[in-house]
């Protein structure tokens, strides 16, 4: 059998793909798989202790998901006589769709004296220069966006139309104690004695997104060492709610998905040329980001397509703001077709974690299919960080989807005559069918097609079961190869 060429995947992993193509097998129906018990080659020793037959006769520590002691697919697991030509193998190209926290809070301080945003700013450039990068699809789009024609600036409630009120009053008694800025335009907004009275807002002369207690008195330097002027009664503010909510326009991309290395300088040039303002509406940000991933992936059904939501925050604009609704959004992605998965980066400081926002994120993830939200801490190396979390996406689980090969020589692909073996220095494993992501489980692994022929789905990829692919990422100098041709062996 000829060797298949070698393919670099991520930064952490390299295994060969190797596709056999059938010389026979040329059949377009759609039959049903024929079970593992009744496989058999023309020779051989058959599988047993939970693996298949291995043609080196060594074992393999490779999941093949096998629990049937009496299943016999012979030495060389499929019969390679039905299974002839050889050709190098390809990965399913990687798409994202990243939505971008832009809310004022990215120009706070790290405890590097750099603000979140510059930090994120440097990871995300950094990312997209890569030349790891190269073949990755990427698109971009920012949150919050702004209703259409939002005043800039109010000096009444009238003036800010459906985006008021205009915020000229806050609760004084909340920022006293340290928990924040709550606007109000009466005593009743406040709640309770603890965050009354309302109060005019007042804010430093040199920096207006500082509130300060004492009208006259000197508002001080910031982290930076920045003098921020005088405290002053507020004349003109912003409109509290000019956030748009609408999903259909974070949907829209401020940047379409295309390829790396040709797609960074106007990526590049998006990030340099926005500028954080506004708060965090989670919600429609996230669902636009999954409706604009699934149009991609409909239109491109030979790639993977993901969201990645990249916040330093947990909602606090546009309904839903409850955490486990947000999370529900990410799952009706993952359960759609085509399947969307939602990874989750956050970026925060000590009072979020207090505030459990990494748990909350958590919850966004496991709901999205991605288990748990990469956690970057602002009191260390924050481009680092992000840097690596956008590393781990890029060169994670997803490697583990593979193109279905085209059979040669005019032949028409049999779904039913498909076979997945994985190769290591010590044996030639063949994983075993399972119908669908519902049939993999932690102990057995296998594969399945990402839409299923025997209900007249046309497929457009092979994916591992999480089992065997973390088995055989795992193993040194392993390789995959398809062979087409051979009867489907099935769990």
């Amino acid at each position: 059998m000829k060797s298949g060429a070698r393919i670099v995947l991520g930064a952490a992993s390299a295994w060969a793909l190797t596709v056999n193509f059938a010389a026979c097998g040329g059949s377009s129906s759609h039959d049903s798989m024929v079970a593992g018990a009744g496989t058999s080659a023309a020779a051989g020793s058959g599988a047993s202790n939970g693996s298949a037959a291995a043609s080196s006769g060594g074992s393999s520590s490779i999941n093949t998901g096998d629990t049937d002691a009496s299943v016999n697919i012979g030495a060389g697991g499929v019969d390679d006589s039905c299974a002839a030509d050889v050709s190098t193998g390809k990965l399913v190209p990687l798409d994202m769709y990243i939505m971008l926290d832009v809310s004022g809070s990215m120009l706070s301080l790290t405890t590097r004296n750099v603000s979140k945003w510059d930090a994120v700013k440097s990871a995300l450039e950094a990312f997209l220069k890569d030349p790891a990068s190269a073949g990755l699809g990427v698109g971009l789009q920012y949150f919050p966006l702004l209703k259409p024609n939002a005043p800039s600036s109010c000096t009444s409630d009238a003036s800010c139309g459906d985006s008021g009120p205009c915020f000229l009053r806050f609760c004084q008694g909340l920022a006293g104690a340290g928990a924040g800025i709550i606007p109000c335009t009466r005593n009743a907004d406040c709640r309770g004695a603890l965050n009354g009275p309302c109060i005019p807002l007042t804010e430093c002369s040199l920096n207006t997104d500082f509130v300060c207690p004492v009208v006259g008195d000197p508002c001080g330097p910031d982290r930076s060492g920045t003098d921020l002027g005088t405290c002053q009664e507020a004349s003109t503010h912003s409109c509290e709610h000019t956030t748009n909510c609408d999903a259909a326009v974070y949907a829209a991309p401020a940047q379409p998905i295309a390829t790396l290395p040709a797609a960074a300088t106007a990526l590049i040039a998006s990030i340099d040329g926005t500028t954080p303002k506004g708060d965090t509406p989670t919600a429609p940000a996230l669902s636009g980001a999954i409706q604009q991933a699934s149009t991609w992936a409909k239109a491109h059904p030979d790639h993977r397509v993901v969201a990645v939501l990249a916040t330093d925050g947990v909602p606090t604009e546009c309904t839903p703001t409850q955490i486990n609704q947000v999370a529900a959004i990410a799952a009706q992605g993952v359960s759609a077709t085509p399947s969307i998965d939602t990874f989750v980066i956050g970026v925060f400081g000590p009072d979020d974690v207090a505030q459990m926002a990494p748990s909350n994120l958590d919850t966004i993830a496991l709901s999205g299919g991605t288990k748990n939200a990469y956690i970057v801490d602002t009191t260390k190396d924050v481009t680092a960080q992000f840097l690596a979390a956008l590393d781990a996406i890029r060169g994670g689980k997803l490697d583990c989807a593979l193109q279905i090969p085209e059979p040669t020589n005019g032949q028409t692909l049999d779904y039913t005559k498909v076979n997945v073996r994985v190769k290591t220095s010590a044996s030639t494993s063949d994983l075993f069918y399972v119908g669908s992501a519902a049939g993999c489980d932690a102990a057995n692994g296998g594969w399945y097609y990402d839409a299923d022929p025997k209900q007249g789905a046309t497929p457009s990829m092979i994916v591992a079961c999480p089992a065997s692919c973390t088995a055989f990422q795992a193993a040194k100098e392993a390789s995959v190869e398809i062979a087409l041709g051979c009867q489907t062996i099935v769990k």
